[in-house]
């Protein structure tokens, strides 16, 4: 359950900031070497994050 929770705030954290970067997810996702269907899934905190994309991210 922990773990549910620390996914959906570390989504909405980087969904929050791409957003208020005026950057869409097509354009994240090349930029960080995802796909966009991926970056959806960590957005909305469903997807286990690698720390080699949280640093990508960064």
């Amino acid at each position: 359950m922990e773990n549910a929770r620390e996914k959906k705030r570390l989504g909405l954290a980087v969904k929050t900031a791409r957003e208020k970067q005026g950057i869409s997810q097509r354009r994240f996702a090349l930029m960080t070497g995802t796909s966009r269907s991926y970056l959806w899934k960590i957005e909305s905190g469903s997807a286990d994050i690698g720390i080699d994309v949280l640093c990508k991210i960064a």
